[in-house]
């Protein structure tokens, strides 16, 4: 199943940075720890509404702040979609 992006929203796939862990020096956590993240995300562009202004030129990477990206869970697959108005840059 698919989504198409309405209403000036972005169809993105975030691209999450890999965590090296320092193997210095080894604590003991909770289960439940994570450590903290980016309050920014960099997302590849899958599709984008016909009336936003980025239509036919927003192609490639962005920078958004990860709290304004949308999970929209629809059977078993993950969409992601975020307002125009978020997109912080393009990344090259």
């Amino acid at each position: 199943m698919s989504i198409t992006p309405e209403n000036r929203h972005l169809l993105v796939s975030p691209i999450e940075e890999e965590v090296r862990p320092d193997n210095t020096v080894q604590l003991l956590m909770p289960d439940d720890f994570s450590p903290p993240q980016s309050p920014y995300v960099v997302c590849e562009v899958i599709d984008v509404s016909q009336d936003s202004k980025y239509y036919n030129s927003l192609k490639g990477k962005i920078v958004i702040e990860r709290r304004m990206l949308h999970e929209i869970t629809i059977g078993l697959e993950t969409h992601y979609l975020v307002l125009e108005n978020y997109v912080f840059g393009r990344v090259s």
